[in-house]
């Protein structure tokens, strides 16, 4: 199996690394939201805000998992050649 060029070897680091980045900020953001508070509570706009906040705050919690093991699979490719 031939060796692969530098700068392809150098653009997939990037690419995990890129992925392994983009993982952190959606976990750090998915976080916040699990923990966002409103001004007035006991209200009808405050639970709402709530449930939308925890809401994006999965699917953050679901795209970091997914970016998480995007980077892991391409790493892998990476790591074989």
């Amino acid at each position: 199996m031939a060796t692969p060029h530098p700068v392809a070897r150098a653009a997939l680091a990037g690419l995990v690394l890129g992925m392994i980045g983009a993982s952190l900020i959606f976990l750090y953001s998915a976080v916040g939201n699990f923990q966002r508070e409103c001004g007035f509570p006991d209200t009808e706009e405050c639970t709402f805000e709530m449930e939308n906040a925890r809401e994006i705050g999965r699917l953050q919690g679901f795209a970091s998992i997914g970016c998480a093991l995007l980077s892991g699979g391409l790493f892998l490719l990476w790591r074989k050649r």
